[in-house]
């Protein structure tokens, strides 16, 4: 687990799906899958014992959408992730 940068990976996957989403709109698939993703990498730091760390990828994620207006531009994702973070 120490060899992957979740962080940057969920920067990249939230960055695409903002990117995609202002010009088609949000698309649901994508909702899911970086939703799913983001999921996983925080479920693979807490089997790891790094439940500090899978809080800090949820924030971080959270943080990313609010600065991007994720709100307005992919709500359902913002939604997902908002769901993930009281979840874990």
């Amino acid at each position: 687990m120490a060899d992957k940068d979740y962080p940057r990976i969920v920067s990249e996957l939230i960055a695409n799906a903002i990117a995609s989403s202002r010009i088609a709109g949000e698309n649901g698939r994508i909702t899911r899958l970086v939703a799913g993703s983001i999921g996983c990498f925080a479920s693979e730091l807490k089997v790891g014992n790094e439940a500090g760390k899978a809080d800090a990828l949820l924030a971080h994620a959270r943080d990313l959408l609010a600065e991007s207006d994720g709100a307005e531009v992919v709500p359902a994702l913002t939604a997902a992730v908002e769901a993930l973070a009281v979840a874990h």
